[in-house]
């Protein structure tokens, strides 16, 4: 046997003598699973076709020495688990096989995630398939979607290709009116990138693609097609990226593991590299699925390192921090109102609290990261300041058993002395997995507890939610999931001096357990509303409610 590894050993250096060419990679099918993610592989099969055999180490041999391949799974090459991918990854291979030495290092033989911490790459899911596979031979070519040419204003080139498509409204008018996206995850019919595949467009629509070239094969469609009706989700974290502002900043949160049956909540903090203070009107956020929220703050320099993080849910103390954008769905991309825009000083401190669940219905099949892109403006008289408003109801107790129960809650502007009148630019609501409905409306303020809050009704008489109605709702979700932010442009809801909001959570809980206020997604209750409006006070452009409360440090026992 050690005969049989010397001569393969020696065939394998004269080999990568004179020859140019030999064994190539079978080309094999692409690894990902049900769900779609990468990282995916089993260790030793450098070539990704699914079994470790003698190619692998000509596969190895071949990349480190001639340039032959771009292996898109690095980690699998990695057969010695070293973290460095070096000729030794090709002698483990012919170890294994031909001197029956001990098996690889995991995962294998089945395939799975790697556990080892390291530096390298898999990127071998469904969508790395569908960006190398479809969009580079079919749609990326220079005179369409490359990054070059970005026909449509669209680029499918690389690791772009999943932040230009996901949740982003189409250049063309008449699917942009129709409410389509390019691709909405987990409705193909309303992703506009499947009907521009297939064909099937009004005369306003433009042309079927690709342009150049042969339509795509049913085999193709089919697997765009399962892959947005699962969700849409990426691959790996590469494909978590924005390109960077034409001015202003990016802060990217790295990549962090999210177990199945855990969850993860982070802040983390960076520091801005301006040098100057600079005004942004357009801020987006991008992560994968998985995440249950990311509140953006700027606040208090802190003694960390740039990307220092705390974990365990460690509390924000608001009265250090101002709140400057929210979301619970994996793509935000909002321009505020004509005039308004949000202040960032030189050299600020920024935190980032980013809250993953892989926990029941609601999974990170990729684990955690994000991008956040803050858009400078161009300003000649200073923008008109915007606000947060952000209210905890900590007084939630929902029995066991419970088909359903709701909950009020709300406060006024006057309350904190601003008393003008203000429009609302984006609002939105944030509960947990009883939640059944969230809905908010502008409150006219006229019925206050001595804090601020909405008294409770006379006898007989509406609670203040009710007394206000429908006409006043200005936020609506029936999924705790993925709740709306919406955003009001210029036509944002006025709200006259003395005004604020009053909201009314419901929930059902059909267990035997009792669930109360808290940050765990599986374990206790949330009744959280934020609302964004201008002009925000002179004085401080964050307002939360309860403010003697901080945080979720105030939190009562579950009685």
């Amino acid at each position: 046997m050690a005969r049989s590894f010397s001569c393969c050993l020696a065939f394998l250096l004269a080999f990568l003598g004179p020859r140019t060419s030999g064994l190539s990679a079978h080309p094999g099918g692409p690894t990902f699973t049900a769900n779609g993610e990468g990282g995916i592989f089993i260790r030793g099969d450098a070539d990704q076709n699914g079994q470790v055999e003698l190619n692998d180490a000509i596969f190895s041999l071949e990349y480190l020495f001639l340039g032959l391949h771009d292996p898109y799974c690095i980690d699998a090459l990695d057969a010695d688990d070293d973290g460095d991918p070096s000729v030794t990854d090709a002698i483990t291979v012919l170890g294994f096989l031909f001197l029956g030495n001990t098996e690889l290092p995991g995962p294998y033989p089945a395939a799975g995630v790697d556990l080892s911490a390291d530096d390298l790459n898999c990127d071998n899911g469904l969508f790395a398939h569908i960006r190398r596979e479809i969009f580079a031979t079919s749609c990326a070519s220079t005179s369409c979607h490359s990054s070059l040419a970005a026909k449509g204003g669209l680029v499918l080139e690389g690791p772009r290709a999943y932040s230009e498509l996901i949740q982003v409204a189409p250049s063309t008018t008449s699917a942009r009116d129709a409410g389509l996206l390019l691709v909405k995850p987990g409705y193909p019919d309303e992703s506009f990138l499947l009907r521009k595949l297939t064909g099937d467009l009004s005369a306003s629509d433009g042309d079927r693609m690709p342009q150049v070239g042969r339509p795509l094969g049913n085999e193709q469609i089919d697997l765009i097609r399962h892959w947005i009706e699962d969700g849409a989700v990426p691959s790996t974290p590469q494909d978590i990226m924005l390109p960077l502002p034409a001015k202003g900043e990016q802060i990217l949160i790295p990549p962090f593991a999210v177990k199945v049956g855990e969850e993860v909540q982070r802040n983390y903090y960076f520091k801005l590299k301006s040098a100057e203070d600079f005004w942004v009107n357009r801020i987006e956020f991008l992560y994968p699925p998985g995440s249950h929220h990311l509140n953006f703050f700027t606040g208090a320099p802190q003694p960390y390192a740039d990307g220092y993080f705390e974990d365990n849910f460690v509390v924000v103390p608001f009265q250090d921090w101002s709140l400057r954008a929210s979301s619970q769905v994996g793509r935000l991309d909002w321009t505020l109102p004509p005039g308004a825009g949000v202040k960032f000083k030189a050299h600020e401190q920024t935190l980032a609290q980013i809250h993953f669940v892989n926990i029941g219905s609601q999974i990170s099949p990729i684990g955690g990261c994000a991008a956040i892109n803050l858009h400078a403006m161009e300003t000649g008289v200073p923008p008109v300041p915007l606000g947060a408003l952000f209210l905890q109801n900590k007084s939630i107790r929902i029995p066991p058993n419970t088909p359903e129960i709701s909950f009020d809650y709300g406060v006024t502007f006057s309350h904190y002395g601003h008393n003008v009148p203000v429009k609302a630019a984006a609002v939105t609501g944030h509960f947990h997995w009883r939640g059944k409905t969230f809905e908010i409306r502008r409150w006219d303020g006229q019925n206050q507890n001595f804090d601020g809050s909405p008294a409770l009704p006379a006898p007989g008489g509406p609670a203040e939610f009710d007394r206000m109605g429908p006409e006043n709702t200005i936020f609506f979700s029936d999924n705790w999931d993925e709740p709306p932010f919406n955003l009001f442009g210029a036509d944002g809801p006025e709200f006259p001096p003395g005004w604020g909001i009053v909201y009314r959570t419901t929930y059902v809980n059909e267990t035997d357990q009792k669930f109360c206020f808290g940050p765990h997604v599986a374990t206790q209750e949330h009744a959280n509303a934020f609302l964004y409006f201008y002009p925000g006070p002179a004085d401080t452009d964050f307002l939360w409610f309860p403010p003697d409360c901080i945080g979720q440090g105030c939190t009562v026992p579950c009685r």
